[in-house]
């Protein structure tokens, strides 16, 4: 079973945004990134600089997710 938890122990950044970080702001406050699946796996991108953060080949595998939303 895949969680609907938060399970995140290792966070993706720009490191131009990191560069930039106004004193006093997470990263999370200064981030602009969009996430989703492209025709080889999953890629997140900044949009404040319009550049590469991670792309992942799934080199044609599939893997299990969760989709589902869980409300509190």
């Amino acid at each position: 079973m895949i969680p609907n938890d938060n399970q995140i122990v290792a966070f993706f950044h720009c490191a131009l945004c990191l560069a930039e970080l106004p004193a006093g702001t997470s990263p999370v406050e200064w981030a602009r990134y969009e996430s989703g699946w492209t025709k080889i796996g999953f890629q997140v991108w900044c949009t404040r600089h319009q550049i590469n953060i991670v792309h992942v080949d799934f080199e044609g595998m599939k893997h299990p997710a969760n989709t589902n939303r869980v409300d509190h």
